[in-house]
């Protein structure tokens, strides 16, 4: 009985990727008649191992430096209806739809059939480009592979079965395209000096150029491939037709990019898909150069009608796809299209196209968060903000920036009311820059539109962004009525609150220091540390605050505790202990050193109030007698703490100051 699919690859020795190719074609063997062809290039002996377990039919193959000599010796054993080749560093992501192809007796209507290969551009899989690739055909007496390199399958005969199951591929991810390329471009110079020159062969060498970043070759190939007399290769001409400016573009000549892409757009050979390549290429030209809007207008409305025009037709966009340039190249640069266009329109006024290029944004898509600093960039525009705002709140969809922008809006224009429900809409959001922006519209209106529905639909982490983020926006002469409106949340919401008032009066402790008088800086240093106090009873458990484990806790938290110590100190009148405190302090956190030093002389005149007392001065006179004894004694090590208490005590003594020169001039000797 004869199977339906013959499954056939090339091994080399890349034995873990060939175990997961082999493991994604499981499920199709096991379901459906179907035989398993290994064609080993590899020479190891643990590859021919690992294969021998999937099948028994595994045939030794002497590299040549041909990819469709080897792949024929595979193609001429195979007995499948269908024939079916895959490379050993690809695998399917499933395979079900294939399955049921068969199974169902679909395949019987069909020629030919392709499959997506997700090609992905670096290791971690973040980056890639998916392209369908004709890689299963009815297998007959003319089916054949042509191409030293980059070989193909004929013939390839509609109709075409278009699957949307796809392989990953990582073969040209980071340092593996290098490696390609090296390998790659000598053999097709290779067959190109044995062989005539065809279009296949120069589109082959302008994609490797392209890869390897030489655009110059890759527009000299491309120009050789334009100038054939080579019937049946429509798909190659427009592929280097589609690609010609971009070339020259990389070479940063953008002029002729603009007029050579103009006169390939009424080439009789430019497809619809290859237009498309090319408006890309024309706009980002028009940009360099600059002054050139109303093209850049022109060109990306073009863009986004012939978009339209291929979506109305899908399967144009498989007919016309060739090399990696389809449906997903055309569109992955669509907004970034719109976002020239738009910023052409705002620069010139143009209202009707930025109305236009707004209503084509993805708004109902979470991909539009991605646009949202660009939007934000012109609508803060000194020149065109305002221009570009009134149009920016007339898009009538339901988006969480359009409605902070008419908040913002509405309260410019005084309409508190329309303000607050425009607010209250944008902050169920899940975008932080739109976050940010509604709580910085709270603080700037002086708390009446409230911070409240904000802070009660975000978390502990989102809420630290914020807050640095406000901090940084406020002015100076703003912080004192942005910690009183953060002070109307405390008892709702406390760890938010607390984490703002910290850094708003952080602040305030540094960069104002030099408005505050002194008692008033002795309050808010109390409050700033009560503060940070509070916050580490909310975020941080007894373990954590023990002790034993104080190293654990910010730099913030010990501070404070030294600090608390200070103020009891205070209380208590202990000025040497307040003085010996604040210089610890210090050592703690070194942002606050200043306000810490503006305190230090407070202290030290309340030492000297304190020691023109009798008892003081009698206390102080002894103290030094006993300094002078120790000298005498030659007893410096016992004279050294003795002389810093006093000179605490009596800052401003000569006396004092004299005699820790002597005990230093001493101690030397």
């Amino acid at each position: 009985m004869r199977p339906q699919l013959t499954i056939s690859l090339l091994t080399s020795n890349q034995i873990h990727a060939i175990r997961r190719c082999l493991d994604s074609l499981v499920p199709i063997l096991m379901q459906i008649p179907s035989e398993l062809i290994i064609v080993d290039t590899s020479e190891e002996e643990s590859v021919r191992e690992l294969v021998s377990q999937y099948t028994d039919h595994v045939i030794p193959f002497q590299w040549c430096d041909d990819f469709s000599k080897a792949r024929n010796v595979g193609l001429r054993e195979a007995h499948g209806e269908w024939f079916m080749f895959i490379d050993d560093d690809e695998w399917l992501e499933e395979t079900g739809e294939i399955i049921a192809f068969f199974a169902s007796g679909e395949y019987k209507g069909y020629n030919s059939a392709t499959y997506q290969v997700r090609n992905y551009k670096e290791l971690a899989g973040r980056y890639y480009v998916d392209a369908y690739v004709p890689r299963m055909v009815r297998l007959t007496p003319e089916t054949n592979f042509f191409n030293r390199i980059h070989e193909y399958i004929a013939p390839y005969e509609a109709p075409v079965k278009k699957f949307s199951v796809y392989a990953h591929h990582y073969g040209y991810a980071d340092r593996n395209a290098d490696m390609k390329t090296l390998r790659n471009v000598p053999l097709l110079e290779k067959e190109m000096q044995e062989k005539a020159f065809t279009a296949h062969n120069y589109l082959q060498l302008c994609q490797e150029y392209m890869s390897d970043y030489q655009f110059g070759k890759a527009e000299m190939y491309a120009l050789k491939c334009l100038e054939l007399e080579e019937e049946g290769v429509e798909k190659e001409k427009s592929w280097c037709l589609a690609y010609l400016t971009f070339f020259i573009f990389k070479q940063g000549d953008f002029q002729r990019a603009i007029e050579t892409g103009k006169e390939l757009l009424r080439h009789p050979r430019c497809t619809e898909i290859a237009s498309l390549r090319i408006y890309m290429d024309v706009i980002s030209a028009c940009e360099k150069l600059g002054g050139l809007e109303k093209k850049i207008i022109v060109y990306a409305k073009s863009y986004h009608a012939g978009i339209s025009r291929l979506d109305a037709r899908p399967e144009e966009w498989f007919l016309q796809s060739m090399g990696g340039l389809g449906e997903q190249q055309a569109k992955s640069m669509k907004n970034l299209i719109y976002m020239s266009g738009l910023q052409a329109a705002v620069w010139i006024k143009d209202q009707n196209s930025v109305k236009d290029f707004l209503r084509w944004f993805p708004w109902e898509s979470d991909e539009i968060e991605r646009y949202y600093a660009f939007f934000y960039g012109l609508l803060q525009d000194e020149k065109n903000g305002s221009f570009f705002e009134d149009q920016f709140v007339k898009v009538e969809v339901e988006n969480e920036l359009i409605f902070l922008v008419k908040a913002q809006a509405a309260w410019r224009a005084g309409d508190l009311r329309a303000a607050r429900e425009y607010h209250k809409v944008s902050v169920c959001s899940n975008n932080r820059s739109v976050q940010q922006e509604a709580a910085l519209l709270s603080f700037q209106s002086g708390g009446k539109i409230s911070l409240g529905p904000l802070m009660g639909c975000i978390d502990v982490t989102q809420w630290t962004y914020i807050s640095e983020y406000i901090v940084s926006r406020a002015r100076l002469s703003e912080l004192e009525d942005w910690i009183k409106v953060m002070e109307d949340h405390l008892s709702e919401f406390p760890i938010q609150t607390l984490a703002v008032l910290i850094v708003l009066q952080e602040r305030l402790l540094i960069e104002g220091i030099e408005q505050i008088s002194d008692r008033e800086l002795f309050q808010k240093m109390r409050q700033y540390c009560r503060w940070v106090l509070q916050y580490a009873s909310f975020v941080y458990n007894e373990y954590m605050q023990s002790p034993e484990h104080m190293s654990l806790m910010p730099k913030t938290y010990r501070f404070a505790l030294e600090m608390e110590k200070v103020y009891q100190g205070i209380e208590k009148a202990d000025h040497l202990g307040v003085l010996q405190g604040l210089q610890r302090a210090i050592g703690i956190y070194q942002p606050l050193c200043g306000a810490i030093r503006r305190m230090l002389p407070v202290v030290e005149g309340e030492l000297e109030k304190a020691g023109r007392s009798s008892e003081f001065e009698m206390l102080g006179t002894q103290v030094k007698q006993m300094i002078y004894d120790l000298i005498e004694e030659n007893r410096y090590i016992d004279a050294v703490p003795l002389i810093q208490q006093l000179s605490l005590l009596l800052p401003r003594d000569l006396e004092v100051l004299r005699l820790r020169q002597r005990l230093w001039e001493h101690s030397i000797q």
